[in-house]
């Protein structure tokens, strides 16, 4: 299954019309960089994909290929798929756009806004820190009682970390008086058009979401949207994007984990549901927030971190890049910083990297060292 927006038809005529021979039943624009898709979801066994694409002059050509479910529902342009750890740059947005209210200082310590921890090299991390993984925090804690703590002085070197992108949510909580996810749809969602993504969706609705599949291309069928509805059902009855810190750690708790950022929900670093169309337009109004394409501090060779995300170096060209990946889950996104070209790749599959790397190597004609970096 492979379908196009109108909106894209009218926005990259040069895709032609819809041609009719297909891999596993699929459509796909003759010519297009992306024309290789249905088969390179058939060669890594990945169900579904939603594509966005954005060229120079910020039109957006966007689509989806194959099934938001194995069993056969068919995925569309409007499929939610989970963002996974693009997730991590919408919120980056939302704190650059405090910072520049006033709300926040980058380099005020975090402790300053809201009490994490006790050890004292660990409460000198700052916001800054934080957008650019350099606080030293772990990816995720889960054990009960475990504390935060960096593993080296804030600031000196790269460690990825969810738990500090949610810590990030908690001070964007305390300095606002609204959840996260409130803050992240007035000030990041309304304004870019992001009119179909969601941190989830209230009990009762059967919206048309992407359900993650493992290796093989099947349903992963306690993850995904299975998994969102029970930590949902778990909590109070209010949508999830207003639950407070208290409430998300009940519902945590209540399902028999400890109250750890990785249990609760919405999960600011991970927790986000949206279309590569939507996305697109985020990756659109992001670029007025020069300050996430800052090298901030380098990773390894041509890579460096800004404040939200990561950036790709030589051959006359810089990127700003991201991946996600969550059970059965696997997204990029890739932006020409200098023609502000961009692509995004999501898919419902454990194997969706073999085919974002794919689409962006053919998508700008050019390797990325990211991909050896992330293997």
């Amino acid at each position: 299954m492979f379908s196009v927006s109108r909106r894209t038809v009218l926005a990259a005529p040069c895709l032609g019309a819809l041609a009719t021979s297909a891999v596993g039943g699929a459509s796909v624009p003759p010519g297009d960089p992306l024309a290789g898709l249905p088969a390179w979801m058939e060669l890594a066994s990945v169900p579904g994909v939603s594509w966005a694409v954005v060229n120079a002059a910020g039109g957006i050509s966007h689509g989806a290929a194959g099934y938001a479910k194995a069993s056969g529902v068919p995925a569309t342009v409007d499929t939610l798929f989970e963002a996974a750890s693009l997730s991590k740059a919408v919120l980056a947005v939302a704190v650059h756009d405090l910072v520049r209210v006033g709300l926040i200082d980058l380099d005020r310590p975090v402790g300053a806004y809201v009490s994490f921890s006790d050890d004292i090299r660990t409460r000198t991390i700052t916001a800054r820190h934080l957008l650019s993984h350099t606080s030293g925090l772990p990816n995720w804690r889960d054990e009960a009682d475990e504390g935060l703590k960096s593993a080296f002085v804030p600031g000196t070197k790269f460690r990825y970390s969810g738990e500090g992108y949610v810590l990030l949510g908690r001070m964007v909580e305390v300095v606002t008086g609204q959840t996260a996810a409130q803050v992240v749809e007035t000030r990041v969602l309304r304004p870019a058009g992001m009119h179909r993504s969601t941190y989830g969706w209230p009990r009762g609705t059967e919206p048309a979401v992407a359900w993650a599949h493992d290796g093989s291309g099947a349903v992963l069928a306690d993850q995904g949207p299975a998994a969102f509805a029970i930590r949902r059902d778990a909590g109070p009855s209010t949508p999830v994007d207003r639950w407070t810190q208290a409430e998300r750690e009940k519902a945590a708790v209540a399902l028999g984990r400890p109250a750890m950022p990785i249990f609760m929900t919405p999960n600011m670093a991970a927790g986000l549901w949206t279309t590569a169309g939507d996305y697109a337009r985020f990756l659109i109004f992001a670029q007025r927030y020069p300050e996430l394409s800052t090298p901030t501090i380098p990773v390894r060779g041509t890579l460096d971190w800004g404040l939200g995300w990561g950036l790709e170096r030589g051959t006359g060209q810089s990127f700003a890049w991201h991946w996600g990946a969550n059970d059965g889950v696997a997204n990029l996104f890739a932006v020409d910083l200098a023609s502000r070209a961009a692509i995004v790749v999501l898919t419902n599959g454990d194997s969706g990297r073999r085919v974002y790397e794919r689409a962006a190597r053919s998508h700008f004609s050019r390797e990325f060292d990211a991909f050896a970096w992330l293997s």
